[in-house]
């Protein structure tokens, strides 16, 4: 039984700690300090790694599941498709800034090198890098891969932003349509009825380096054969492969070289983190061509710019924010 002085100085110590509380309370201005015990201020929420943002339809969005059954987080790496009429965007960050890819028709099919890890998968494909060069990303789907083209940093671009365009006959014909559907640049063209490979490298060459932008290289149909169109096309990336991107059109005629030299394009473009292919062979509508096969008919010029102008202004509004990425504010803000 505890005796009656033990009670009475256990009742006289809280009394005494109550008045010392009112005491710091009137001398600070401030509540009594608490005597619980309150939540550690080190422990917090952790959300889910693979957490997808939910922004409103049509916007797509998938985060990188890694083969071990994480996943990156969103601020690392994600891929997103902003409406299903434009090409699927993929944002990745190895620790030097963000960087942006286009897939889609600015994607060219290639063998994957030995360099490329994998990422991880997305409904999109499995992502492939290269931990030596961040300015590739290959993505696989179905069997396919495609090394999906870098997008640069809009602040360097010109402005108004230039492209310097090399051509054979076709481009000769269309040259009026394709700078009157591109207000918005500056549009250099170098056109040669009959030019092969071997004159527009010479004319690359002779150019400044990089001579725009955008270069845009529309040759093949008059090369005898791939092997020159091959030559040539080293010829080209090494005077011209500096530019913010360089496309090259495909060859559409009936000579039996044709798909040859085409696929001489897209192995020249694949290697090339800037490099991509507009295949005006699949693209040019048929019974916009002259009886030869290879040349819009009269009245139909405007053909190749049909083709070229939105795919450079595709190209443009992606770097600076719109197109293909304009949703990215939007994904951000559910994220």
């Amino acid at each position: 039984m505890t005796s009656r002085p033990v009670r009475l100085g256990l009742l006289i110590a809280s009394l005494a700690l109550l008045v010392a509380c009112d005491h710091y309370s009137a001398a600070e201005g401030e509540p009594a300090p608490s005597l619980a015990p309150g939540p550690s201020p080190f422990v917090a929420a952790q959300r889910d790694p693979c957490f997808t943002p939910d922004p409103p339809s049509p916007i797509t969005v998938s985060v990188v599941h890694r083969a071990d059954g994480t996943c990156w987080p969103i601020s690392k790496e994600l891929v997103y498709r902003c409406d299903p009429s434009m090409p699927a965007v993929a944002e990745v960050d190895v620790g030097q800034g963000v960087r942006r890819f286009l897939g889609g028709s600015y994607a060219v099919p290639v063998a994957l090198p030995a360099t490329a890890l994998s990422e991880g998968v997305t409904p999109f494909g499995e992502l492939f890098l290269d931990a030596g060069d961040p300015s590739f990303l290959w993505v696989r789907s179905d069997g396919v891969t495609e090394r999906w083209l870098a997008l640069p940093n809009r602040a360097k671009l010109a402005d108004p932003p230039t492209a310097q365009m090399i051509g054979d006959s076709i481009l000769d014909g269309g040259q009026t349509d394709v700078v009157a559907g591109l207000p918005d640049w500056t549009v250099s063209i170098d056109a040669l009825i009959g030019r092969g490979s071997s004159g527009a490298a010479g004319v690359a060459e002779a150019l400044p380096s990089p001579a725009a932008d955008v270069v845009v290289i529309e040759i093949g149909v008059n090369d005898p054969e791939a092997a020159l169109t091959t030559a040539n096309a080293q010829r080209v990336i090494t005077a011209q492969g500096g530019a913010r991107l360089l496309v090259w059109l495909t060859a559409h005629g009936p000579e039996p070289q044709v798909p040859e030299i085409n696929q001489a394009i897209w192995d020249a473009m694949g290697p090339l983190s800037n490099g991509a292919v507009l295949d005006w062979d699949r693209l040019v509508p048929l019974d916009a061509l002259s009886s030869d096969g290879i040349h819009p008919d009269v009245g139909q010029q405007g053909a190749l710019a049909s083709i070229v102008d939105p795919y450079l202004q595709g190209w443009l509004d992606a770097v600076k924010g719109g197109g293909a990425t304009a949703c990215q504010g939007s994904i951000r803000s559910h994220a």
